[in-house]
């Protein structure tokens, strides 16, 4: 079947002989023994020390890691697997559908680049993949001898080294950045977490390269910030009205002032200038404007625990960590009520694109890349490779259905739930907010329709796994704001895994805290409970619930040890063997059902998808399609619209509004071609309007890029050095030398050269009028080497004081003076930088490109930020002291 999925895909006809020998090979290594497989992984690590290249390693590398896996998880990989690690490998994205074992390809890459023992990191986009993946695959790397890390949210410096160090280290996106940008602000070598990279795989590369690429990341300090006029300019807001006293405009997320609009705002406040910059008022009304008419409870953010947390549109989740910039979030938190908190300053920041950039080698995988492409490869020189299905995908996409407003839409979704549900064929229901997953549930409810809904309240997002597991079930409708990156199959007929971790917390739990009944009592009721279940599994479950041990564990501790215990494949202590035993037993038991549900459900269809909104983007419409006919089951796809979607109002244009209103016929749906083409086209320019946007922010952010990587890399040269001293006689030369300079290009008078001299000192240096010669012209050489030893002879001595004082703290303090001054500025130069990329925005208006521009004046900056570095630094190095 390869052969000819090959032929069809010319790209992939590289890797065809590759395969071949990799199958090749399966059979001489069935035929060896545990110690005999890890033997030969400690030879192909000796071989690359030899020979320091990979290439001749690739065939037996994932053979090897093809066995390691059937013997620790059961688990062989199929030939597109093959393909997908090799495509991987080859620093490229691989697009592999739902359901075709990503996570299982990325060990193939993973091993073969963890032999070099310079590291690996697949990157996952929340904390429960990462955990999820490094508990279940590190069985492949550590039978094959390798270790695993595992980064998490509240792990301390010395955990994180420890995990980065490891061979292979399964860590989130923003775990990983927010981490590079600590290490650069670190005074203490000991402090540094990360190693120099070397290779990394992401995880759903489409939501991390580009949906998450619009917003920085930025580690920031609170700054004092004016609370009154958040709240004052909240309620302005309601004294003007659209179009009259500003206009908004949707399409760019922003918002503009109309003269009736200034006036009147300055009416109300009592002042003259509302522009005026040592008062300024715009910049609160401006976001309390947009913060009123761009910014919706229940979409952008929820409210919870008197805070204002942002939700993630891509992925539906919440993002507790993450705050609008400029003000907007205190904005928000004036509109809402809660505690408006500080502003913040930019203390380091890295745009996604540049973070990953700085890995030799980097891959990605997804179901959705390809209507990306383009931006992968002129961004992140990555091209995207299709990787064919396991088995045939049998998904019917059936046509959009259009509404003539949104009320006949939900009503049609609600009817349509109904009608399936009577044959019992599973719904997934696609949401684009948590307003609309909410108010859905609640029409269901009309219907007396039961549901279940995933969105990012709290109370959801603790059962996220087990909904998504169970979507599938027979009867069950599911209404979801976003199924990116969610991680969890939907199997046809339900999950057993979860069913059977559920079930038996529910025994273990309820059973252990009834101390009091006797076994036999316990043995009668759980024979009642689980009739056809073998004794044993009953022996077992009740030796294990009257283990004294067993009973100290709280109810999250055992919850904990079920899912650490179905992932391993064996298990070592006496708990994970009981527990292991007792997960197959009951999974035994309901294989018997399931079979049947299964078969009940693809005869039914499969899953059913309801799309209710066209997505900004294509690839996130695609995901959702996704979830159904994984792995050659059935299902179908189908979007319900209307002509007050979101999509359609702002990007269909006036003409096809109009035609298509005049085809409605009460709340009948049409399915029109031309719609269907105006959606798409509407799509793409939306697609190619955030893609200019991530351009323009790569572009500028690529200028400030080339001077981050200068910082970082003098600051970790600082770092490792045994004495910065060299560095510091140098400053101050080059100080002496570039005032001299100025005075000899007469851009300094004499008296000016005298006063930043002695500034700098810190004492009298009158002597210099000696250097005046009868001509009243100076000898700038003689005057320059008396000023050099003048300033070798005040370093020394300030040693000498301190190192009597302290014995040796002068290398500890000239270290952290020039760290904490280098930040300093650099922290000064990114708020100049972001002021300036403001300004320039306006000189296109002069006919001149606001990137060039920028490049010039930013450069400029930059110098300056380095003389200040220098001044500062050697001018607090005289005058420290020790008390």
């Amino acid at each position: 079947m390869l052969k000819n999925l090959l032929k069809k895909n010319l790209p992939l006809n590289e890797y065809k002989s590759l395969i071949t020998e990799i199958n090749d090979l399966e059979s001489k290594f069935k035929l060896l023994t545990d110690n005999e497989i890890r033997l030969k992984s400690i030879q192909l690590q000796k071989q690359y020390k030899t020979s320091s290249n990979l290439s001749n390693l690739i065939v037996e590398s994932f053979a090897l890691t093809r066995e390691a896996s059937f013997r620790t998880l059961g688990l062989r990989h199929y030939d597109v697997q093959l393909l997908g690690g090799l495509v991987l490998n080859s620093g490229k994205i691989a697009e592999m559908r739902t359901g075709e074992g990503k996570t299982l390809v990325a060990t193939l890459p993973a091993y073969l680049n963890a032999l070099t023992k310079k590291g690996v990191h697949i990157v996952t986009v929340n904390d429960y993949l990462a955990s999820r993946d490094q508990l279940s695959m590190g069985q492949v790397y550590r039978f094959l001898g390798l270790n695993t890390g595992l980064i998490q949210e509240n792990m301390d410096t010395q955990e994180r080294q420890k995990n980065y160090d490891a061979d292979i280290t399964y860590v989130t996106n923003s775990e990983l950045g927010f981490d590079y940008l600590r290490d650069n602000m670190a005074l203490n070598i000991n402090e540094v977490v990360l190693r120099p990279f070397n290779y990394c795989i992401i995880d759903e590369v489409d939501s991390v390269l580009i949906d998450e690429a619009q917003t920085p990341l930025i580690i920031s300090n609170s700054v004092q910030t004016s609370i009154d006029k958040y709240i004052v300019a909240a309620e302005i807001v309601d004294y003007l009205e659209v179009n009259l006293h500003f206009k908004v405009d949707e399409k760019n997320k922003n918002v503009i002032l109309t003269k009736n609009g200034t006036i009147q705002i300055e009416s109300i406040l009592g002042i003259t200038d509302l522009y005026n910059p040592n008062d300024p008022w715009i910049p609160y009304i401006i976001n309390a404007l947009k913060a009123s008419t761009l910014f919706f409870r229940n979409v952008h953010y929820i409210v919870q625990n008197d805070q204002i947390i942002i939700v993630d549109e891509f992925t539906g989740r919440i993002m507790p960590d993450r705050r609008w910039s400029d003000g907007l979030h205190q904005a928000i938190e004036a509109k809402e009520g809660v505690t408006i908190r500080q502003n913040n300053e930019t203390a380091a920041s890295v745009t996604y694109q540049n973070f990953f950039l700085l890995y030799p080698k980097l891959s990605g995988m997804t179901g959705t890349a390809k209507t990306a492409e383009i931006e992968f490869e002129k961004i992140y020189n990555l091209s995207v490779v299709e990787i064919p299905t396991a088995r045939p995908n049998l998904r019917k996409d059936l046509p959009d259905l259009i509404y003539k407003d949104e009320l006949s839409k939900w009503t049609a979704i609600a009817k349509e739930c109904e009608k399936i549900s009577r044959k019992t064929q599973p719904i997934l229901i696609g949401t684009t907010s948590v307003e609309k997953s909410e108010m859905l549930g609640q029409l269901l409810n009309e219907y007396n329709l039961t549901y279940q809904i995933l969105n990012a309240k709290p109370e959801n997002v603790r059962r996220e796994s087990e909904i998504v597991a169970q979507a599938g079930k027979q009867k069950s409708i599911t209404i979801a704001t976003n199924m990116a990156g969610r991680g969890t199959d939907i199997i046809l007929g339900g999950n057993i895994k979860f069913k059977t971790l559920k079930y038996l917390y529910t025994i273990l739990v309820s059973y252990k805290s009834q101390i009091k009944l006797t076994k036999s009592t316990t043995i009668f009721s759980l024979t009642n409970k689980l009739k056809g279940i073998s004794h044993k599994f009953i022996s077992v479950l009740i030796s294990l619930l009257h283990n004294s041990a067993f009973k100290r564990l709280s109810d999250i501790d055992i919850l904990k040890l079920l899912n650490e215990t179905d992932q391993l494949r064996v298990p070592t202590t006496h708990y994970e063997q009981s527990l292991k035993f007792l997960i197959k037993e009951f999974e035994k038991f309901e294989k018997k059902t399931q079979h049947i549900d299964n078969t009940i459900v693809k005869n039914l269809g499969g899953l059913h998808i309801i799309g209710t909104e066209r997505n900004d983007s294509r690839r996130i419409d695609n995901q959702l399609r996704g979830r159904c006919a994984r792995q050659g089951d059935p299902g179908t796809s189908q979007f319900f619209l209307s002509l007050e979607d979101r999509l359609l109002r702002l990007f269909g244009g006036p003409k096809i509004q109009d035609f298509l209103k005049n085809q409605f016929l009460e709340d009948i749906p049409i399915e029109s071609e031309l719609l269907t083409k105006s959606l798409d086209s509407a799509q793409q320019r939306l697609e190619e309007l955030t893609y200019e946007s991530r351009k323009n922010l790569f572009e500028y952010d690529e200028i400030l890029n080339k001077q981050r990587k200068v910082i970082y890399f003098e600051r970790r040269k600082i770092l490792e050095s045994v004495s910065v001293q060299n560095k510091l006689l140098a400053d101050g030369e080059q100080i002496i030398t570039e005032i001299l300079t100025k005075f000899d290009k007469k851009q300094l008078e004499f008296s000016q050269v005298i006063s930043r001299l002695e500034n700098l000192f810190g004492r009298n240096l009158s002597v210099l009028n000696n250097f005046q010669n009868t001509l009243n012209t100076f000898d700038l050489v003689e005057m320059k080497i008396y000023l050099f030893q003048e300033f070798w002879l005040s370093y020394e001595m300030k040693v000498l004081e301190l190192e009597v004082r302290h014995l040796g703290i002068i290398r500890a303090l000239e270290r952290t003076l020039i760290l904490i001054y280098i930040d300093t500025e650099w922290k000064e130069h990114l708020q100049k930088m972001a002021l300036l990329r403001d300004a320039v925005g306006w000189r296109s208006y002069g006919q001149r490109n606001p990137l060039f521009e920028y490049k010039d004046e930013a450069y400029e900056f930059f110098k300056k930020r380095a003389q200040i570095t220098r001044h500062l630094v050697i001018y607090d190095l005289l005058r420290s002291s020790i008390i």
